[in-house]
């Protein structure tokens, strides 16, 4: 661990620029970081595409690390987007992407009430829980179907991919709480991508 005097000692003495001693504290505390063990998880996933319709169901396990959680309940409503992406299979050079869908989730704590409201825009549902978990109990369920597909789908041989990721939405932070995202591991929360094949056309 970095000694602190010799740190002060070094920033003082050195001619760098300010924003690169910024960057070099930054690079000597990033070791300091509490790291942590939660995570997003796609536990199962299950997805078909039968005469056109896609349906794609999943279980996720959601837990929030400590940071996020304290943020929740000092009033910073957290957003999770869950991301369907399609693309067409190409042996030889990058998938095409053909088709993306997003799904988000606003999560707020009301301390007045002590209640746990989810917001889902894209479905304009509104729902309040007397806990974390049963929220999380409700949004770990997820199923999509889609019949859009149909003739905008194009033709191919080599079949189709599709990938299933959810992840806390970091834009949405409030600008002091995006910085932390670069730096700790706290607001990293993401699953890992679960990922199918397709057949495709004959």
């Amino acid at each position: 661990m970095p000694n602190s005097d010799a740190m002060h000692s070094l920033f003082r003495a050195s001619n760098f620029p300010g924003w690169i001693k910024h960057l070099l504290l930054i690079a000597l505390l990033l070791p300091m970081l509490p790291v942590h063990a939660e995570d997003f998880a796609i536990r199962e996933a299950h997805a078909s595409f039968d005469q056109n319709a896609l349906s794609v169901d999943a279980r996720f396990d959601l837990n929030l690390s400590d940071g996020v959680d304290e943020a929740l309940h000092n009033g910073v409503s957290i957003q999770l987007l869950t991301t369907l992406d399609l693309f067409t299979q190409r042996p030889f050079v990058w998938d095409k992407h053909i088709a993306q869908w997003a799904f988000s989730h606003e999560i707020r704590y009301h301390a007045l009430t002590d209640r746990y409201v989810l917001t889902s825009p894209q479905h304009a549902e509104i729902r309040s829980f007397s806990s974390l978990t049963d929220l999380f109990n409700e949004m770990e369920t997820f199923s999509f179907q889609s019949d859009i597909m149909g003739e905008t789908l194009p033709d191919s041989k080599h079949g189709y991919k599709l990938q299933l990721r959810i992840a806390l939405d970091k834009t949405t932070l409030p600008a002091p709480l995006r910085v932390m995202t670069f730096v700790s591991s706290d607001w990293k929360l993401k699953s890992d991508i679960h990922e199918w094949s397709i057949p495709g056309t004959p």
